[in-house]
């Protein structure tokens, strides 16, 4: 997993350092939530941050593809809390809502190698599942006559 380099904690986080170091060695910590990048692909509507309690991230997704961790929090108020400290942050500088552009005004860069954000990859779970970019288009519904 990789952390924000200015890593955002909630008040609660007393030590910022050991709660990544646990994370990292995936202890227990039942009142630790992270909020992490999306693994949607950015863009109008979509989602931008996720907020995970750290018992997920033991999952075999988040081995193969880890999560870019810009916030930790003691509990899922105090991470819904932290996401919206962000959210008007990012608003307040660049005058919208886009906290990606905000965090990360230059891209995401890619880190040891590999991509910070891999789910965005044709060969994520996430794509269309086949390896292949989604080639198909939603058709519009058509109103149905009774």
């Amino acid at each position: 997993m990789y952390f924000y380099k200015n890593l955002y904690a909630g008040p609660s986080i007393r030590d910022p350092e050991e709660v990544k170091r646990k994370l990292m060695r995936g202890e227990g910590q039942f009142t630790i939530y992270v909020i992490a990048l999306s693994p949607s692909i950015p863009g109008p509507g979509s989602n931008q941050l996720e907020i995970l309690h750290c018992v997920n991230l033991q999952q075999p997704y988040y081995k193969t593809y880890p999560p870019y961790i810009i916030g930790i929090a003691a509990g899922r108020t105090e991470a819904v809390e932290l996401v919206q400290r962000l959210v008007q942050e990012a608003y307040d500088h660049t005058g919208s809502g886009d906290v990606r552009a905000y965090l990360f005004p230059h891209g995401i860069r890619k880190l040891r190698g590999r991509d910070v954000n891999p789910a965005l990859s044709d060969k994520s779970p996430l794509s269309s599942g086949s390896g292949a970019p989604d080639t198909q288009e939603e058709q519009p519904k058509q109103p149905q006559s009774e």
